[in-house]
């Protein structure tokens, strides 16, 4: 079950690049990379977790299998000089001293864990989380041929978890295998095993966007020296914590050849993934697959240059082991990837279908299309992008970057409780960058400078749903989000007004409107804010890196493209501040600290206290306050061995929801080799 704890981690951010201020804005070689091979690929074929994240790590960096045999039979050990060894060796401790909390939160008080995430009854491993060992053997056997071996230890082991949960060590987390040959004309692979990173489409198989926190130590943070993380943040177009790269995690078999004087390439993937068995599931082995095939064909023209796909999506299952009937979804799709004189356009369009007990017998094909257009520093004074999308409610792929707002299909299969669904989000006040199902809108992002040390990122969208399908609102708590979502993780009706969803990293909230007050035929709509500004500077031998980040949310009854205020109209709103600094003391040595605040504010539409039933509803409605400060201290013993201490002290409170508050103190100790 480690496994699929593991399957469940999401999260994802824009893929950045260093030269360039849009991320998208790339060569049509770059674009290659993300759908085919290429001889020059740096990272591990099918590496473990590990090396899969890392997108600079070479596969031929590591330490040589005769590096240990000295001068006797220097060339002549099993594979010679070209086996390659490589991993890491993690270990953690998360302490909490909660002088206020909820009620059903899973540890007590003062709890210790040597995980990311504790764990829940029967030894699950819901948290899952990243593996404290791992190791990846890799091998060029001859000029055509290689292969990738993988290895993980992963503990699950809380040192005090309410209600008899698991205190124990697991070794069930990764194991894979593959293989990849060159040969004439054509280039093939095969890998098999968990966990496997699969990209597809934006629609099909890939993964939505996310934006982490700048502050918290990312389990994925290996390869680099500490400070070089924040010089990073500074110089890409966002921050880089992004579990799989962009793509799925899987367990099963993955195949691709490719023919190349043609530059076509077909791509499958047969097996499971994060929401094709629900983790309460899983060691039954629920009777479900995912299958997954491309079709891609890269162009290159006088004035043109990039490729088109063509996908197949199809998630097989049964409602049960006993309920025959099917639950089934299919999405078929064609996108494209174009660079023409500087400008990139991309897009996608295609069909989706649900089958379930929950569709209708009439159930219509489901429609979608985005299309994205991208002018980067060369040929505009402030580079920006445009994206507009159109999704319907039947449209709709868990393991895609769709994010879903659709009650019929569920993680898992469709007997899961929603209260287990950490992939259902009905009506999500997304962040810029993020699409939806059931709705059409636009995202719009653009960058600049400010002389040599300043840059400046600013985002915003607005969308409007296309049917009023749910009567509820999510919403995203970013301040203190992985601190709160460690404190009952995976569970959707957290807190003591059973309304705070956890997945990994994640903590949301959904508000339930009052259809009588509100009324039951309009269309909400939805918008949203985002600036960065970042800054870099040098003080004599130091270096400083400056990171605010602002964001603001907004949910109205009608489309439009600005935000309301007006009390007749605006649902909720949520303001997000959030200022970090890091300083490096010397160069193996720096600081970081973090302060930021969260308001959230709710109308006399939506959810009212039942605390004060007496008083009027302006003072019964949701008016949250969360607030953090942190501080931090990397130390680099080498390169290769890192230790990272964080304190975090947080607070959250609602004047008129009086029990929904907690207020405690956060240390988490990591220590890291890799090699």
């Amino acid at each position: 079950m480690g496994t699929f704890g593991m399957l469940l981690s999401c999260g994802t951010v824009f893929a950045g690049n260093p030269t360039d201020s849009i991320q998208s804005a790339k060569d049509s070689l770059e674009l290659r990379e993300n759908y085919i091979f290429s001889q020059s690929r740096k990272i591990p074929f099918a590496g473990t977790t590990t090396l899969m994240l890392n997108p600079t790590y070479s596969q031929y960096e590591g330490k040589k299998l005769n590096d240990y045999f000295g001068s006797m039979n220097q060339g002549k050990a099993l594979f010679g000089d070209d086996v390659v060894i490589s991993g890491v060796m993690r270990a953690l401790v998360v302490y909490r001293d909660m002088q206020k909390s909820y009620d059903d939160m899973i540890t007590s008080e003062k709890s210790i864990a040597f995980s990311d995430y504790p764990t829940a009854n029967i030894s699950t491993a819901n948290g899952g989380g990243y593996p404290m060992l791992e190791l990846n053997i890799s091998s060029k056997y001859k000029s055509k041929i290689d292969f990738n071996v993988g290895y993980s230890l992963s503990p699950i082991f809380t040192g005090d978890v309410q209600n008899g949960g698991s205190r124990s060590i697991s070794a069930r987390q990764n194991i894979n295998f593959s293989g990849r040959i060159r040969n004439g004309l054509f280039e093939t692979s095969i890998t098999a095993g968990e966990v496997l990173w699969v990209k597809m489409s934006k629609f099909t198989m890939g993964q939505a966007e996310y934006r982490d926190n700048y502050f918290n130590r990312l389990p994925w943070d290996w390869y680099r020296r500490s400070f070089e993380r924040f010089e990073e943040y500074f110089s890409q177009s966002t921050n880089i914590g992004n579990q799989g790269l962009g793509g799925n995690a899987v367990t099963g078999v993955v195949y691709e050849t490719n023919y190349l004087p043609w530059q076509v390439g077909v791509r499958g993937m047969f097996g499971r993934t994060s929401s094709s068995v629900n983790i309460s599931e899983g060691i039954n082995f629920f009777p479900s697959y995912t299958g997954v095939v491309r079709l891609e064909k890269v162009v290159f023209e006088r004035f043109m240059s990039g490729m088109a796909g063509l996908n197949f999506y199809a998630k097989r299952a049964q409602v049960g082991f006993e309920d025959k009937r099917p639950d089934n979804n299919t999405v078929t799709t064609l996108d494209f990837n174009f660079k023409i004189k500087k400008v990139l356009v991309s897009g996608e369009f295609g069909l989706g279908k649900i089958v379930n007990p929950g569709s209708p017998s009439s159930n219509p094909l489901g429609q979608a299309y985005y299309f994205k257009t991208e002018f980067d520093k060369r040929i505009v004074l402030v580079p920006f992008s445009v994206e507009y999308y159109n999704i319907n409610k039947g449209m709709a792929s868990l393991d895609g970057s769709i994010l879903n707002s659709n009650p019929t299909l569920s993680q898992g299969g469709y007997g899961t409780e929603k209260v287990y669904d950490a992939l259902y989000l009905p009506n999500i006040a997304q962040e810029v960058g993020q699409i939806a199902n059931n709705r059409q809108g636009v995202n719009f992002r653009a960058e600049g400078g400010i002389g040599k040390y300043v840059r400046v990122q600013f985002g915003y969208a607005f969308s409007g749903e296309k049917e009023n399908i749910s009567n509820q609102i999510t919403i995203q708590h970013r301040v203190n989000d992985f601190s709160r979502s460690r404190m009952r993780p995976w569970f959707q009706a957290n807190g003591p007004y059973h309304r705070v969803k956890s997945s990994w990293f994640r903590t949301y909230e959904t508000i339930t409107i009052d259809t009588a007050k509100a009324g039951s035929g309009y269309l909400k709509g939805f918008n949203a804010a985002e600036l960065l500004l970042k800054g870099q500077f040098n003080i004599g031998k130091h270096k400083l890196v400056v990171l605010n980040y602002n964001s603001f949310n907004s949910v109205q009854k009608g489309f439009s493209p600005l935000p309301s205020m007006d009390s007749k109209t605006m649902l909720i709103n949520v303001f997000y501040e959030d200022l970090t600094v890091a300083f490096s003391l010397l160069k193996n040595l720096s600081v970081v600290g973090e302060v930021g605040f969260e308001t959230v504010k709710g109308s006399t539409m939506v959810d009212l206290s039942p605390d004060k039933p007496t008083a009027a509803d302006e003072d019964r409605v949701i008016n949250q306050l969360g607030k953090t400060v942190a501080f931090g201290i990397d130390y680099d013993i080498s390169r290769n061995m890192n230790i990272h201490l964080r304190r975090r002290y947080f607070t959250h409170s609602d004047t008129n929801f009086t029990k929904d508050v907690f207020q405690g103190n956060e240390t988490t100790f990591e220590f890291k080799i890799f090699f």
